[in-house]
Formats: structure tokens, C-alpha cells, sequence
């Protein structure tokens, strides 16, 4: 069969999605013609209009809660258009299947979790007309009825996956962060996934939903096998590793950089990762830095020691400054994933983040407001508090409750235009103390803001960067 896989569009994407890139090399190396359509910086109706031009037998799309509405229309606008079978995939369909296929009858089937297997076990079964009742992984809908197979057991070995497949993206389309060397800005962007899984419990999280809470790993020789076939192929020379946490298991991650060395890959890929900071220490740090890591980023979302606990982070206090004393030591950036919200925010608890921030001292940080996904502790809390439930996920989630079509979760103790203004002033007053702010990429921000008429935040944001100009800072 022929099957089309399709990203909603989206702006401004750091890699491109390396889900749908999986499975389309993974059908393609098992009998199935499977094409890309990258819809980065192109609009749904080009998206659309593009099928005819593929002819495919079916088409997927994959769709998180942030796209959710675009990902259904394109799927809606495809069946009454080409009358074609339709699937998606992703982290809101895994989470919210039983909503979707119930309240949208244009998607046929959902792929939940992993999508490598079960989608090539449906596009098998479809072809061959066989029953679809024994496909683990899949609901789907019949005779308008709804059904839901027995989840299917994670990809034990992920190596035996071949590798995404890129030769349908334009890698130069993907962004640069301007943290990122600029001797590499006019090379390609890679990605890669050397594990999949995380074993923490953070509130606002929904990623295990997805891969589980056991990590699996890739072995560290074809880790670096994909590095290489991204510099020969694709000419990338600068990879952010996409995986939850990198540095999980400490001595996999340096083995990881000594086959880097062992290659002199060092010498022409930069990199950047994520770690958890209770897993830093200076012998893991100086191989990193050795292997052509430039960049760690961190969760931190609370520096103070209140949130820490409020979002279930597994670090300590001590360890937190520990892991940026030592990353600044041996001379790699860092960037800290702050975010602002809870039971514990207050104004006074703005004011620790900044004196903390200061002790920690990263490169950049960002400074979110705390989104309550689906399938996460968050939205629990927040269903048991009264403020929504799972109805939630039908309605537009537009105005100044809602950032990114979520809901913003937030206590009492700060309305939410003290979030958007605290949010705001964090990030600024950050990036700019470090020299990390450029105009380019927040006119960008804006721009994007002001298409989907979030003026509260470009607000919070302006008012913020004049506060702060106004200081001298």
C-alpha cells in the first residue's frame, strides 16, 4: 500500500518530526510505499491539496494537543475531498483516542503509543482484508461502533529500527537557537533518539504515556553509526539529541562519546543534549565536552525547593547547583527549562526563582507557563479542583485561560495576568543579563502571536522588556 504521512504545519521547528520519520522508513524497508509531506512553514490548505499529487491508498497524520484542531481538520478536509481511509497518531491521539474516535467520524483508525509496528500491521491487514481485531496498538471504528485492541508491548530493541528517513525534509528549514555555534548556522539540523522512556514523575509530563517509564536504549555504536550517516548523507553538522533525558544511564553516555572520539566525529559535528541535574558529575561533563557537546539542557522548572517538590522532581537543591557550578567549570552551555505556575507561585516566590537563577547561572533559560496536558498528574489535580475535564480537549481553548490551545494551570495565589507578566519578565530579564536575547528570533515569537490573537501574552511581553529597558538592563 501507499500511504502519505503528514505533519501539521507549524513554524519556526527546531528538527523535524521524527515520528512519522520512523515509520516511513520502517514501512518502506517492509514492503509498503511510504511518502513524507513536511508541512513546516506551509499552510493546511497546501497540505491538503498536496494529496492528489501523492495518490496514496491511505493517510496518517501525527497530532499533539497543541495542534490537535489543525490535525483534525486536515484529516476532516482529506476524507470529504479524496474519500481516503485515514489514521492518526501521536501523543494526544494515544491519550484522547476513545474522545476522538467517538466525536470525529473522519479518522478511521489510531496508531497509540509506538507507531512503527502497528501501522504496519494495519497497512498488512488492510491490504490482505484480514480482521483487525488481533492488531495490538490500534482502535479503530466499525460499523460505528468503537474499538480498542490491548495495548501493543514496547520495541524491546531499538536498534533494529531503521533509521528515520530524512530525504523528505529540507533540514536547512529547521531553526537554529542562538545559542548555537555560529560557524555551523549555515549547515543542516539533525535530530536523533538514542533512547525512548523516562522513569521520573513530573506532574506536568505526559511523555510516559507514550514510551513508558522503563528506558529502552539504542547501543552507543549505532548512535554514533546515525551521526555518521547524518554528516554523509545530509552534510548536518550540528545534532540535538531528542531523548528525554540523554545521560540516564551515565555510563552508556560516555561510552557514547568515547566511539564519538574513537571516529574524530568530534571534529565535525557539534551537539547538544538534555540531562537530569541529580545524574551530573565532572567525569561525565569533561567526556561530553570532549565529544563535541556544547550544550546541556536542564530541567530545573523550580530552582526553589517548595516547587522542586510540587512538581515531583527527583533532584535535590544541592545537587541542582552542583550540576551548573560544574557545567560552567568546564566550559559548556546550559540552558534551564523554568516554569512558572502552581499551588506554591506567589510574587514572592518570582523574586527566589530570580536569586536562585543567579546562583545557577545558566547560558539561556526559557520560562513557561504551566500547561495542564492530558494524561498528566496536572490535569488530574485540576479536574479534582473543578476547572475542567476532559471535555475540555473538544473546545477551541482560546483566551486568556489557555496558551497553545491548553489550559493554564494556576492557584490562587496569582491571576493569570501575573503569570503571563512574571513569565515573560523572567525570560527577558535572563536572556538579556546574559547577551542570549536576539531581536530576530523574538520577532518571530510575536509574529506568531499575533496570528493566533494572543495579545494578553504579547502584552506581558512588552510590558516586560519596557520595564526592564526602563531599569537599564
Amino acid at each position: 500500500m501507499k500511504i502519505l504521512l503528514l505533519s501539521p504545519p507549524t513554524e519556526n521547528s527546531r528538527f523535524p518530526p521524527l515520528g512519522i520519520a520512523y515509520i516511513s522508513s520502517f514501512l518502506n524497508a517492509n514492503g509498503h510505499e511510504a511518502v513524507i509531506k513536511d508541512a513546516n512553514n506551509i499552510s493546511a490548505k497546501e497540505i491538503v491539496n498536496s494529496v492528489k499529487k501523492y495518490a496514496p491508498d491511505i493517510v496518517g497524520i501525527t497530532m499533539n494537543t497543541t495542534n490537535r484542531f489543525v490535525a483534525i481538520d486536515i484529516l476532516k478536509k482529506v476524507k470529504k475531498r479524496y474519500n481516503l481511509p485515514t489514521i492518526a497518531g501521536g501523543p494526544h491521539a494515544t491519550i484522547m483516542t476513545d474522545q476522538l474516535l467517538k466525536n470525529y467520524p473522519h479518522i478511521d483508525y489510531i496508531v497509540r503509543n509506538e507507531g512503527e509496528f502497528v501501522t504496519l500491521n494495519l497497512l498488512n491487514s488492510l491490504e490482505k482484508g484480514k480482521d483487525l481485531g488481533n492488531i495490538t496498538g490500534l482502535s479503530y471504528r466499525k460499523n460505528n461502533q468503537v474499538f480498542h485492541n490491548a495495548r501493543a508491548e514496547p520495541i524491546k530493541d531499538l536498534d533494529i529500527l531503521p533509521y528515520p528517513d530524512y530525504n523528505f525534509f529540507d533540514l536547512k528549514n529547521y531553526s537554529k537557537n542562538p545559542e548555537h555555534p555560529k560557524e555551523i548556522l549555515k549547515f543542516p539540523v539533525g535530530s536523533i533518539m538514542s533512547s525512548r522512556g523516562c522513569p521520573y514523575h513530573c506532574i506536568f509530563c505526559s511523555t510516559s504515556q507514550l514510551w513508558g517509564h522503563r528506558i529502552r536504549f539504542r547501543k552507543p555504536e549505532f548512535v554514533v553509526d546515525e551521526m555518521q550517516n547524518l554528516l554523509k548523507e545530509h552534510n548536518t553538522r550540528y545534532i540535538v539529541f531528542n531523548d528525554d533525558n540523554f545521560t540516564a544511564d551515565r555510563k552508556r553516555a560516555i561510552e557514547i562519546c568515547k566511539v564519538i572520539i574513537k571516529r574524530g566525529l568530534q571534529k565535525e559535528i557539534t551537539w547538544a543534549c538534555s540531562s537530569e541535574v541529580n545524574i551530573i558529575n565532572r567525569d561525565l561533563l569533561e567526556w561530553l565536552k570532549k565529544a563535541g557537546c556544547h550544550m546541556i539542557e536542564y530541567g530545573v522548572e523550580d530552582p526553589g525547593e517548595e516547587g522542586t517538590r510540587f512538581f515531583k522532581k527527583a533532584h535535590t537543591q544541592k545537587q541542582l547547583f552542583e550540576a551548573f557550578k560544574l557545567t560552567n567549570e568546564i566550559g559548556l552551555k546550559s540552558r534551564s527549562f523554568v516554569i512558572v505556575g502552581g499551588d506554591h507561585e506567589s510574587k514572592e516566590n518570582i523574586e527566589l526563582k530570580k536569586r536562585l537563577m543567579e546562583k545557577i547561572n545558566p547560558t539561556a533559560t526559557t520560562a513557561s507557563l504551566l500547561l495542564a496536558f492530558p494524561g498528566t498528574e496536572l490535569f488530574e489535580r485540576g479536574k479534582q479542583r473543578g476547572l475542567w475535564d476532559d471535555s475540555i480537549w473538544l473546545r477551541p481553548c482560546v483566551g486568556k485561560k489557555f496558551h497553545n490551545y491548553v489550559p493554564i494551570y494556576h492557584s490562587e495565589n496569582m491571576d493569570l495576568n501575573g503569570l503571563f507578566e512574571a513569565s515573560a519578565d523572567l525570560y527577558y530579564w535572563w536572556n538579556r543579563k546574559k547577551g542570549s536575547f536576539r531581536f530576530r528570533e523574538q520577532a518571530g515569537v510575536v509574529k506568531g502571536l499575533i496570528k493566533r490573537r494572543d495579545f494578553l501574552k504579547i502584552y506581558a511581553m512588552g510590558k516586560s522588556v519596557i520595564k526592564r529597558s526602563v531599569k537599564g538592563l
